[in-house]
């Protein structure tokens, strides 16, 4: 006769197994939660990008330029989110931030009193200005997220590049060597005092990354490609309107092959960069910097 089997006990899951359940679910949530607010901000971008372009820009090419102000101020919004959700300013560097606070001073300082270096279109006006002043407000905001409300988790040891002693280079060459757009020297001096700061903002971000083994987060890289986006649209406004830049008695233009160089120079800077990001990105997983050994 065919023996009866006995049933066996159901075996209650382990305490470290629920544990590790109930953790895989919190983090599953927390990064659906994430890329949707990433998606949000892309999709809120997109809708004003297309706003401006048909009620302020008339197709004329230096809109070029407002778009590019315009993704520089997503990518700080996209750190500064990042920030807020994981309580943490790993990986960021507060010199990096404090460069880009000089940058937008320097800069709004010359594009709310002059017009010289503006879109020519309506985008001018006041939406490349007010891209600018919304990435200020929120490069400040990141700024009391690392000293002030996450602080312990600032990486201090790693972001010890001295980029400080570079500014009075910067000021400097800015006082010999600038256009003439807004018939100003004064106004003149302080937009190319922006444009070399700019140029060399992103270095301590990029230096603190191979410090600290060079992983970097989504969040991070994707602030990295927008700015690197960003300086290729204001490599092409500029380099389309070099002659724009010429002086009036037909002598060299030195300050047109000055700005196209200092735009050259971000754009280089950040292709590398944005090579292993794209390489991240379509191979889902964290970014890492060449030649660095994790």
């Amino acid at each position: 006769m065919p023996t009866l089997q006995q049933s066996q006990p159901e075996k209650k899951a382990a305490p470290a197994e629920i544990f590790m359940s109930s953790n895989e679910a919190v983090l599953c949530s927390e990064k659906q939660r994430e890329m949707i607010s990433v998606g949000s901000a892309y999709v809120t971008f997109i809708l004003c990008g297309v706003v401006v372009l048909r009620k302020f820009s008339e197709g004329d090419f230096s809109a070029v330029l407002t778009f590019g102000s315009g993704v520089q101020c997503l990518g700080f919004f996209l750190l500064l989110m990042k920030i807020q959700r994981r309580r943490s300013v790993a990986g960021i560097s507060s010199k990096c931030m404090e460069v880009y606070a000089l940058v937008f001073m320097f800069r709004l300082s010359s594009t709310l009193v002059k017009n010289g270096y503006l879109p020519v279109d309506r985008s001018g006006d006041w939406v490349y200005q007010t891209a600018d002043i919304a990435s200020l407000m929120l490069v400040l905001q990141i700024l009391f997220k690392i000293h002030k409300a996450h602080k312990l988790t600032y990486q201090k040891e790693e972001d010890n590049l001295n980029i400080y002693r570079a500014i009075p280079g910067c000021i400097l060459l800015a006082l010999f060597l600038h256009g003439n757009l807004n018939n100003s020297p004064v106004f003149d001096i302080l937009w190319t005092i922006g444009m070399n700061l700019d140029t060399l903002a992103l270095v301590p971000q990029l230096w603190m990354l191979t410090k600290i083994g060079g992983e970097v987060e989504g969040q991070t890289s994707n602030f990295c490609a927008s700015l690197a986006i960003s300086r290729l649209c204001a490599f092409a406004f500029w380099f389309y309107g070099f002659a724009e830049l010429q002086p009036r008695d037909g002598g060299a233009n030195v300050s047109g092959w000055l700005i196209i160089g200092c735009h050259s120079l971000q754009v280089l800077l950040s292709a590398d960069f944005m090579y292993y990001y794209l390489v991240a990105r379509f191979s889902g997983k964290k970014m890492t910097l060449p030649g660095v050994d994790i």
